[in-house]
């Protein structure tokens, strides 16, 4: 893999709204905010080979509104990707065995490897340093890497895209 693209999912509804977690779909706002995530990520034009999906609603929701964006982007969804931990993200994507891996998915864990990443690349641009601090739902951040572990040195934030908060 030499891009990592994460994704985290749309805004969904409250909590209190739907059955599980699992089952909740994203609010009017995170459609809106997913559609605008997918057109920044065209028009980044970053390769975007494979998406790998959490089964979660919300995550599925998400990518249905990128994926018009994407044309001809195999999706596949992953049950391990829901609330998984910043290694279970990196390791997924890597077993993916694209040039250029999109995972949708959801924070902590997708925050905290964002932030590792961000870390790694020492980057002290200004979106860096939000990203280093917070992930909001839609935001996502591309990263080209350089070796085949999480701990390998190099990696480098291509480009960062957050919905207007």
């Amino acid at each position: 893999m030499q891009t990592l693209i994460l994704l985290r999912h749309a805004k969904a509804v409250p909590a209190d709204d739907a059955p599980t977690d699992e089952a909740r779909p994203l609010a009017p706002r995170g459609r809106a905010d997913a559609a605008a995530a997918g057109a920044a990520l065209a028009a980044a034009n970053l390769g975007v080979v494979r998406a790998l999906v959490s089964p979660a609603a919300r995550t599925q929701e998400t990518w249905a509104h990128v994926a018009p964006h994407l044309p001809g982007v195999t999706a596949q969804t992953i049950d391990a990707l829901y609330m998984a931990e910043p290694e279970t993200l990196f390791d997924t994507a890597l077993a993916a065995n694209s040039d250029v891996v999109l995972v949708v998915a959801h924070n902590p864990g997708l925050h905290e490897l964002m932030r590792y990443l961000v870390e790694q690349a020492h980057d002290g641009s200004r979106e860096a340093q939000i990203l280093r601090a917070h992930c909001p739902t839609s935001a996502w951040a591309a990263f080209s890497l350089t070796g085949d572990t999480l701990s390998a040195p190099g990696s480098r934030l291509l480009a960062a895209w957050r919905p207007k908060d």
